[in-house]
């Protein structure tokens, strides 16, 4: 080894004397020489500082132009947690409901508070205050939470070498550009106060050791318990050996169900009501094989059926979930000797996570701010140059595909068009645009494990052992 080299451990070597990077990973894939701490700091603000002001830019000039958001959902969790406070179920939806007129609130209240009880216990710091300054003290959380998370992401994928510098700068952007992001702000969504637990528990997943790995086990599973389809992530870690993180996970939901329990046992009543979650939902923000399915034949508020109640979709959006499920399944099966090394193991993860937003019953636009992680993670292993020339034509294609689905789904949410139209038809299936681009993201992942050299060695040991 040449003279100098003071760590032979795997990974980029570090010089002796060299400063070490209080941000950067050790495991990061591109750090191939030592870079000054004060400089990684100051680029990390800077990371975190972009990933904020887009959405922050979006909010405000959203503002300016149409006035204030409606912040739609937070109003269920506000409520929902103000219930609780007073002795009740923050499943009664009539009581939410009323609950809201007495405050001289107005809002969609659809299905009501819809998550597990958890969330809602977490949510009651914020009843202390009037419904304004909560929702925006609640956006300001997410939106800080959001940016250093993106940060962090983005120096253990990519390191902080400066001649990538420019490219972490508009991954960032691209980052707080996602319009998923500023979608959740928009409605008081709480994807994005979730990031840390997602984004940090997925970095522990990936390059922890035992104790590490399980730690980001207890951080995605609680993440679960609000959002369910990061739940998903378990099953590529235990096809990939990783059984002290997988249970990391179930603990993590389970703890926090369990706690909530005993906290607030009379908040449960009427949970029940969450299998409503399960049934048809046409509503243009619903994102998934249930809203699509629903769409083709029953109406909504932007929508027009192309086959007007012919046919129950209750059966054929599940058999279509369930399908799917089977096939992501059956992938990462194939690819399981795969998702024993870290590459695989990224690709499982995003993919699983892909799969889930797809398959999740009641799968808001707003929720695809998630989609990050899978593709964070794409780029961590495949590009961690940020060269998009390393992926395959294909693959570009597919990704610049999810892209357009995203850009299509974005425009008829700001400018929905008239139900009136002769094209109504065609609108309500561009109305599942953001589906077809998370499928072919979900292609994109496929592809990768299924043509990695291991996969492919396995499936010809497999079939010439038959």
């Amino acid at each position: 080894m040449a003279e100098g080299i003071a760590d032979s451990s795997p990974g980029p070597p570090r010089l002796k004397g060299a400063a070490v990077d209080p941000v950067a990973s050790p495991a990061s894939p591109a750090s191939p020489s030592p870079v000054r701490a004060g400089r990684s700091w100051r680029e990390f603000a800077s990371l975190a500082a972009v990933a904020i002001a887009v959405p922050l830019i979006w909010w405000i000039g959203w503002a300016a132009w149409r006035g204030a958001p409606g912040y739609n959902d937070f109003h269920d969790f506000w409520f929902a947690a103000k219930l609780i406070t007073m002795g009740h179920s923050p499943y009664d939806k009539a009581a939410l409901a009323a609950l809201a007129n007495s405050e001289g609130l107005h809002f969609l209240v659809g299905t009501g508070y819809s998550y597990p009880l958890p969330f809602a216990l977490a949510m009651i710091p914020f009843v202390a205050l009037p419904f304004e300054a909560a929702i925006l003290v609640f956006n300001c959380i997410g939106l800080a939470l959001f940016g250093l998370t993106v940060a962090a992401w983005i120096g253990w994928a990519h390191g902080w070498q400066p001649d990538l510098a420019r490219r972490r700068l508009l991954l960032a952007a691209g980052a707080g550009l996602y319009p998923s992001v500023y979608g959740t702000i928009a409605n008081g969504q709480a994807n994005l106060v979730l990031f840390p637990l997602l984004g940090l528990g997925t970095m522990a997943l990936l390059d922890g050791e035992r104790r590490r790995g399980f730690a980001g086990g207890i951080g995605v599973g609680l993440a679960a318990v609000v959002k369910l389809t990061p739940g998903a992530m378990a099953v590529p870690l235990l096809l990939g050996r990783r059984l002290s993180a997988a249970a990391g996970i179930v603990l993590g939901a389970a703890a926090a169900l369990a706690v909530s329990t005993f906290l607030a046992p009379w908040a449960g009543a009427g949970s029940g009501g969450l299998a409503d979650l399960l049934e048809p939902d046409s509503y243009f923000t619903n994102q998934s094989i249930n809203g699509f399915v629903s769409r083709l034949v029953n109406p909504s508020e932007r929508t027009v059926p192309l086959w007007p109640h012919a046919f129950d979709p209750r059966l054929p959006m599940l058999v279509a979930t369930v399908l799917f499920g089977l096939l992501t399944f059956l992938v990462l099966w194939r690819a399981r000797t795969l998702l024993q090394e870290r590459r695989g193991l990224a690709l499982g993860l995003g993919m699983a996570l892909v799969a889930a937003l797809i398959g999740a019953p009641k799968g808001t636009y707003w929720n695809q701010a998630m989609i990050l992680i899978p593709v964070g993670l794409l780029l961590a292993v495949e590009a961690p140059d940020l060269r998009l020339r390393r992926f395959a034509r294909a693959d570009r294609v597919l990704l610049l595909l999810w892209l357009v689905g995203t850009a299509v789904q974005t425009v008829l949410w700001i400018f929905p068009p008239s139900k009136s139209i002769a094209l109504a038809p065609a609108v309500t299936i561009l109305q599942s645009s953001s589906i077809y681009g998370l499928l072919a993201l979900w292609l994109v992942f496929a592809r990768r494990l299924l043509n990695s050299p291991a996969t492919q060695e396995e499936l010809r040991v497999g079939a010439s052992g038959r």
